[in-house]
C-alpha cells in the first residue's frame, strides 16, 4: 500500500455543482467546445462528458455510503470491513489488476471501466491509442499518460484512491472525509490540482495535444 496523506475537503465548487446540475459548457481551461475537424468518437460532447462524470460521482458516493454503513454495523475498522470493501485485495481477481470479485472496490473500478470507454482514446486499447487511457480504471491507471495523475493522486486509479482513502482512516469521521477528498481529486475543474477526469480532457482535448474535439450540447 502506497502511503497517501489526504487534506480537510471543502464544499463543492460552484463549477462542479453546475457540472453535476446540468449546466455543462466546456471551459477556456479545457480549451474551450472546438470539433477541430473531428466527427463521430472523436467529438466529446458535453452531454457525454457530463454523463461520465455523474456516473463516476454516484460511483464515489454510493463506495462512501457503503462504507459508512458497513462501518456501524461492524463497529468499526475489523477484519469484515476490509474485506467487504475489498481493501489489500489488488490482484486477488480475475486478472493483476483487479480487486477481489464482489467487493465494494472491485465494483467502483468495473464501473470506471465503463464510463472511460466513453471518452475518446479513454479506455486505452488499441495499438495506436495516444493518450494510454484516461487513468481512471486500475487497467488504464498502469498505462496513462494523463498528467491529472500525477501530484497528490499518485498514479493510482478511481479506486485505489478510495481503497487508500480507508486504508489510512483512524476514526468514521476521517473515512467519509477521505473518501469525499478522492471526489476533488478525481473530479475537480479547479483548485490546487486539475482532478483526473477534467485533466484528461485538457490535455488530450483542443486545448492541448489536439487528439480529440469537443462540442457543447
Amino acid at each position: 500500500m502506497r502511503k497517501h496523506q489526504f487534506t480537510p475537503d471543502g464544499v463543492v465548487a460552484m463549477e462542479e455543482r453546475a457540472l453535476l446540475s446540468g449546466g455543462l459548457r466546456f471551459p477556456a481551461i479545457a480549451g474551450g467546445a472546438h470539433t477541430l475537424g473531428y466527427r463521430g468518437a472523436f467529438v466529446l460532447t458535453s452531454r457525454t462528458y457530463q454523463q461520465i462524470q455523474a456516473g463516476v460521482d454516484s460511483a464515489i458516493q454510493n463506495f462512501n455510503r457503503t462504507a459508512l454503513t458497513l462501518y456501524d454495523r461492524q463497529g468499526g475498522f475489523s477484519h469484515a470491513f476490509y474485506s467487504r470493501l475489498g481493501v489489500g485485495t489488488y490482484g486477488d481477481g480475475a486478472r493483476p489488476y483487479l480487486y477481489a470479485r464482489g467487493t465494494a472496490l472491485a465494483n467502483v473500478d468495473a464501473r470506471m471501466t465503463s464510463l472511460e470507454s466513453r471518452l475518446p482514446f479513454g479506455g486505452g486499447r488499441g495499438a495506436n491509442n495516444p493518450t494510454g487511457g484516461s487513468g481512471l480504471s486500475n487497467l488504464t491507471a498502469l498505462t496513462s499518460l494523463n498528467p491529472g495523475l500525477g501530484g497528490s493522486v499518485g498514479n493510482m486509479s478511481v479506486a485505489e484512491l478510495l481503497e487508500t482513502a480507508v486504508a489510512v482512516s483512524s476514526t468514521r469521521q476521517e473515512l467519509a472525509q477521505n473518501i469525499n477528498t478522492v471526489r476533488t481529486q478525481v473530479l475537480a475543474w479547479h483548485g490546487p490540482e486539475m482532478g483526473v477526469l477534467p485533466s484528461y480532457i485538457a490535455a488530450f482535448g483542443p486545448g492541448g495535444a489536439r487528439y480529440f474535439g469537443t462540442r457543447n450540447t
